[in-house]
């Protein structure tokens, strides 16, 4: 029996709420989305404690770290290369 019109609206609206929650995460993971925000807790941080600010600055620590690690494993990827290992 084929679906009626009210189940394929039904199913298309599941299909869609996935489709935006995907898209959604992928934007807050944006290297971009996820520099802007650290910078706007970065500027309010005046009115936070000791224990919150260390907390805050751990995290821009964290996403530097990432950054460098992942550019020594591209720039390794890039020697090998280069010398025709890979």
């Amino acid at each position: 029996m084929a679906p009626t019109d009210r189940q394929k609206r039904a199913r298309n609206a599941e299909y869609q709420a996935r489709w935006r929650a995907k898209r959604k995460a992928l934007v807050r993971s944006h290297p971009k989305v996820v520099e802007a925000a650290l910078l706007q807790a970065a500027e309010g941080c005046g009115q936070l404690s000791a224990r919150e600010r260390h907390q805050l600055a751990d995290r821009p620590a964290d996403l530097a770290l990432g950054y460098l690690r992942r550019s020594r494993a591209l720039a390794a990827l890039a020697r090998r290369v280069r010398a025709g290992e890979h």
